[in-house]
């Protein structure tokens, strides 16, 4: 009894030991260097042992990049990812210890890397996907559960559309304006009031709780305001649908008399998106350009009307 235990301790401690694991590592790997990430292997008995590794060992001590197939490791048990072992295998020695027995591939390095699991960085925002550990960077930029970012200067708040709709409606006094899909929205802007440029459009949970960002600007001194709308989400939960298209129409006062107006429209198939929508420029979203009157010295600043329609389509 006591070698059979004593080989079991061996084989926890070589990853030549272990028979087909499949490691999880629950939480995402601290970057700082001397720490730990806590790993659940389950071996080939259906048994779930939990060991601590150090985050080092599935990086490549060359380029410190996280290892993936294929591995390879020297005769001192030194491992090389396959890009640097293409750059060292014209010098034949290793690029850690410099032995001239070259590399050799580790089949049971490459099982335990292809094996770690990471829970995605955005598990806080709802994705609960495991992946891949030197894939996490890859699911990290596509997450359609990516954190949407607080556009005011220094604020590093970041957090769903609904989290981030209250954030900018608390914390920094955003207007909030309910619509429904399919219905017309009427809003008033005035030219006076620049707390009034930026407002957010929220659909009800009903809805699907979407989050859009309309915005009223100027273009440096030109005579004339920009209108854009964009819906806030990362661009991976955009391409999974679904697409939402909006008509836009601003009416001001025209110089045919009182009562008369005059308006241009807008319509936009699809709304663009953005994780960090209240950061995209006027001119890079698609925008409403609407003529601003001049007024004469004391009058009353003017009013935009505007008449916002948004559609959800598949």
């Amino acid at each position: 009894m006591r070698s059979t235990r004593k080989k079991s301790k061996q084989q926890m401690e070589s990853p030549t030991g272990l028979a087909n694991p499949q490691v999880q590592i629950p939480e995402e790997p601290q970057e700082s260097a001397g720490e730990s990430a806590v790993v659940a292997v389950n071996g080939a008995a259906a048994v779930k042992i939990t060991v601590r590794i150090a985050k080092a060992r599935l990086h490549c001590p060359v380029c410190t990049l996280p290892l993936k197939p294929p591995v390879y490791q020297c005769a001192f048990g030194h491992l090389a990812c396959g890009v640097c072992h293409l750059t060292s295998s014209g010098a034949g020695r290793c690029s850690v210890c410099g032995d001239g027995g070259g590399y050799a591939r580790s089949t049971a390095m490459e099982d335990i890397v292809k094996s770690a699991k990471v829970l995605c960085p955005h598990d806080a925002y709802g994705c609960r996907t495991y992946v891949t550990y030197y894939e996490a960077a890859e699911h990290q930029r596509a997450c359609p559960h990516a954190p949407c970012l607080c556009s005011e200067p220094g604020c590093g708040f970041a957090g769903t559309p609904a989290a981030l709709r209250d954030h900018l409606s608390a914390a920094h006094s955003w207007p909030v304006d309910g619509i429904r899909y399919g219905a017309k929205l009427q809003l008033r802007v005035p030219e006076s009031d620049p707390a009034q440029h930026w407002r957010l459009l929220a659909a009800g949970d009903d809805e699907g709780g979407e989050v859009f960002f309309l915005a009223v600007g100027a273009i440096r001194d030109r005579p004339f305001r920009v209108v854009s709308l964009v819906c806030a989400r990362p661009g991976a939960a955009a391409a999974a649908g679904p697409r939402y298209a909006c008509t836009i129409r601003a009416a001001q006062p025209s110089d045919a008399g009182e009562g008369s107006a005059e308006s241009v429209v807008l319509e936009m198939a699809p709304v663009p998106s953005s994780a960090a929508p209240g950061a995209t420029s006027i001119e890079e979203a698609a925008s409403l350009v609407v003529l601003r009157r001049t007024l004469p010295p004391g009058a009353a600043p003017g009013e935009m009307h505007l008449t916002v329609r948004i559609d959800r389509i598949v």
